[in-house]
């Protein structure tokens, strides 16, 4: 990951969410009259308002949904999903599509395939 630790990576994300958090329950209360929250919001406070909670759950609930799939899709892009072996079918066709099914649903593409 570049270098970067997975704890480091979600600080990272964890952070960005919250300032579009931030910029959407400001929006919010600027077109609602109350300048004054959206003030405190714009100025990096305001992360106990419950338009700033409601907004950052959202948004985490949709980026893990896109973390899912893309999880899914990069199995699908590694080509070593699709070779084919002396004596075996290459892997996506014993997979047919049900990492792709699990993670439309909602779950992790590898729940399927635990040893």
């Amino acid at each position: 990951m570049d270098g970067m630790t997975t704890a480091s990576a979600t600080d990272r994300v964890t952070g960005e969410l919250r300032e579009e958090a931030r910029r959407a329950a400001a929006e919010l209360l600027e077109s609602l009259g109350r300048h004054e929250d959206a003030r405190i919001i714009r100025a990096g406070g305001g992360d106990d308002f419950p338009e700033v909670r409601v907004a950052l759950l959202a948004l985490c609930g949709m980026a893990a949904k896109v973390q899912r799939l893309e999880r899914a899709l990069r199995c699908y892009a590694d080509e070593t999903l699709w070779e084919a072996h002396p004596h075996s079918e290459p892997l996506a066709v014993h997979d047919g599509g049900a990492m792709a099914r699990a993670a439309l649903a909602g779950r992790e593409a590898f729940e399927l395939h635990r040893d």
